[in-house]
């Protein structure tokens, strides 16, 4: 009788076995689509089993394995922050690349190129009013083809300023979800599936803000790291990160826009350590690419040394002529010259100017009466050392930038297209090892079904044993 009643306790226990194993594989067909879920496999733990001692033997129901692989789960984290920072310059570039027609149809290319055919025509009729006038209006649009172009890049680095300070504020709230975390596993109350799911794809969420390390403990606390030295979360605290505008050193342009930095709990600046995400693309940007054509607080910008340099050359030129009444030339062009970064953005026609102001005449000696415009017909591809910038001509020194801007961009529109292709290998891989299978579940259910209906089956032969030898001894 005692035996009879082992095996049916036995049977119960693995009879609970496969409840357990079928509700693990509903769980992983309800959350086949849930972000950041890793299939959870049934285990099966052996009872020992020694009829001597009376130890019937039999199977319970183990812990839920997780087929989650970190190595795996690292890869796509890393790759994702690739592709983040290569997406986040090439959107930014593209705002960028208009002020630099490459075509020559629009922008400063096409405004210079139209102000030095005005002084071609000038030079070919320097008595002509028409041929002055024009000269006048193509000067005007030059400086208003500047304005803008200084306009565009200063709207475009008040927007990633905006982004800079949003994915800071990003990046923290998605580490206080980290410490969350850390705290529920302190309590016990971490070993859940769900919970887990939600961790890595806050992991994922957060790599494709900034380059973020991720160290799982032995007391199962993740230490969530910048750049893989700055630390964000430790356990149940949080380290939260700033951004700051300010130059490191005393400007030597005034009103400049400063830099951005990112700085620690601490106040210390971690710039450096930013060096993948959408932040550490934004900061490429508006740290390397905006200044160098903008300038900051220590360099003047590609935009104001050439609207520095046409602006100087051709007052230079027209100052040394004359007009028909025979007074000395008017400079052309104004700008602020207190800081060498608002060149472009202040450049303007000299409201004294007129049409019968504009020198023409070259007085020598030798007299040429069109000598002024001449030079100023050919001073774009002049490679006189007083009309050169660096050893190039204006319009080479402005056809380098452009060929400059358009490589940025290529070269981010290339990272990002192999990124692309970086990440969804890497997720497939994952998926692989990782992914539910609604087709492996279905099979996984109706094996255990089977076995639960064995079970269920053995339950019933041995109650029916039962009954009958209670009747017998009755």
């Amino acid at each position: 009788m005692s035996g009879l009643f082992a095996n049916l306790n036995t049977s119960a226990t693995a009879l609970k076995a496969f409840e357990r194993s079928l509700e693990i594989a509903q769980n992983n067909v309800a959350n086949a689509s849930t972000a950041g879920y890793a299939k959870q496999l049934p285990t099966l733990d052996a009872l020992p089993f020694s009829p001597m001692t009376g130890l019937p033997g039999g199977v319970r129901a183990g812990d839920p394995l997780s087929t989650r692989d970190e190595y795996l789960e690292q890869a796509v984290r890393y790759q994702t922050s690739v592709l983040s920072n290569f997406q986040t310059q090439a959107r930014a570039l593209s705002g960028i690349e208009p002020i630099f027609d490459v075509t020559g149809q629009t922008g400063i290319v096409a405004a210079l190129n139209s102000v030095f055919q005005s002084f071609s025509a000038w030079s070919a009729n320097p008595d002509s009013a028409a041929a002055r006038q024009d000269v006048l209006s193509k000067a005007q649009d030059v400086g208003a083809s500047f304005q803008q172009a200084a306009a565009v890049l200063s709207g475009v680095t008040s927007n990633i300023n905006n982004k800079i300070d949003t994915t800071v504020d990003q990046i923290n709230s998605l580490a206080a979800q980290v410490r969350d975390y850390n705290l529920k596993q302190s309590q016990g109350t971490g070993g859940d599936a769900g919970l887990d799911a939600h961790l890595h794809d806050t992991l994922e969420t957060l790599s494709g803000l900034a380059s973020v390390t991720a160290r799982f403990e032995d007391d199962g606390s993740v230490t969530l790291l910048l750049g893989g030295q700055t630390p964000l979360v430790i356990g149940a605290r949080q380290y939260a990160l700033a951004s700051g505008y300010f130059n490191s050193s005393t400007p030597v342009n005034p009103n400049a826009p400063p830099a951005v930095h990112i700085l620690d709990a601490s106040g210390q600046d971690v710039t450096d350590q930013v060096s993948g995400g959408m932040l550490g693309g934004l900061l490429t940007v508006r740290d390397s690419v905006l200044p160098s054509l903008q300038g900051d607080g220590q360099q003047a910008g590609a935009l104001n040394i050439i609207a520095k340099q046409v602006a100087d050359r051709v007052n230079q030129l027209l100052a040394s002529g004359k007009d028909p009444a025979g007074n000395a030339g008017l400079p052309l062009f104004t700008y602020d010259a207190s800081s060498a970064a608002n060149t472009a953005r202040s450049l303007a026609i000299n409201p004294n100017v007129t049409a019968d102001t504009l020198a023409a005449l070259d007085p020598g000696p030798p007299q040429v009466v069109n000598g002024i415009a001449m030079a100023l017909a050919g001073l774009g591809d002049s490679h006189a050392p007083a009309d050169t910038i660096g050893g190039k001509s204006i319009l080479e020194f402005l056809n380098a930038q452009t060929q400059i801007v358009g490589q940025q961009v290529a070269d981010a529109t290339a990272g990002q297209t192999i990124a692309q292709q970086s990440v969804a290998q890497a997720k497939a891989v994952r998926t692989q090892v990782s992914g539910v299978s609604l087709d492996e579940e279905a099979v996984r259910i109706m094996e255990l079904q089977r076995g639960y209906q064995a079970i269920s089956k053995m339950i019933s032969v041995i109650n029916g044993l039962t009954d009958t030898l209670i009747s017998m001894v009755s």
